[in-house]
């Protein structure tokens, strides 16, 4: 598991790409919103056993301000194949883009923290490399003033917010509802939480 595997992948995904009919998203080579819609119907009963995951690639366009688009697409397709190859040992894992820098995954509960803690680690790592020296060592891409205060905008990365109990919602809203929370988890510069019925609550 790590960036030999991620790499593997985005190697077959290329070669696939000249024939874009083979792919629900040229972009990733992942399934569509139409896969995750059918997936979560699948698992939204059985919550609790499975977890779903709703993905973010954060801090993207401070980045794209900074250092432009050239490296954009590249950055989408190292986090689907990550995420897509950092499985552990999960029986059943599924990996769905949802847009352009936001992800849908499922797997059994036991698994998925374990697996998306270490693909945050890979991706974190990569994106090393998309980085000036300076800025990698200050952990920032962007430092303004707002309000008064000084705002530092964090490096790219990935942050998620995973449903794995029972929830006041329905099947419908589900993605929708850990939409939002994705965007409060962004704000805060934390990189993962539990989704709770108080959440739901506090965003809708």
């Amino acid at each position: 598991m790590g960036l030999a595997e991620a790499k593997k992948y985005l190697n077959e995904l290329h070669k696939k790409q000249d024939n874009p009919f083979l792919w629900p998203d040229f972009l990733t080579g992942l399934p569509d919103k139409a896969a995750i819609i059918k997936k979560v119907d699948e698992v939204f009963p059985r919550l609790g056993v499975y977890s779903i995951a709703y993905v973010r690639i954060a801090n993207v366009h401070p980045y794209l301000i900074k250092y432009g688009p050239d490296s954009h697409a590249e950055i989408i397709q190292w986090a689907a194949a990550i995420l897509k190859t950092s499985s552990g040992k999960c029986k059943d894992l599924f990996v769905g883009t949802l847009s352009t820098h936001d992800f849908i995954v499922t797997c059994e509960t036991d698994k998925m923290e374990r697996t998306l803690t270490e693909a945050c680690r890979i991706f974190n790592k990569r994106m090393e490399q998309f980085y000036s020296d300076e800025d990698l060592a200050k952990g920032t891409t962007l430092s303004f003033i707002r309000g008064g205060e000084k705002v530092h905008v964090g490096l790219v990365k990935l942050i998620a917010v995973i449903a794995d109990a029972k929830l006041k919602t329905a099947k419908s809203r589900i993605i929708q509802d850990m939409g939002k929370v994705c965007e409060s988890l962004e704000m805060t510069g934390d990189d993962m939480i539990r989704m709770s019925s108080e959440l739901i609550c506090r965003k809708s």
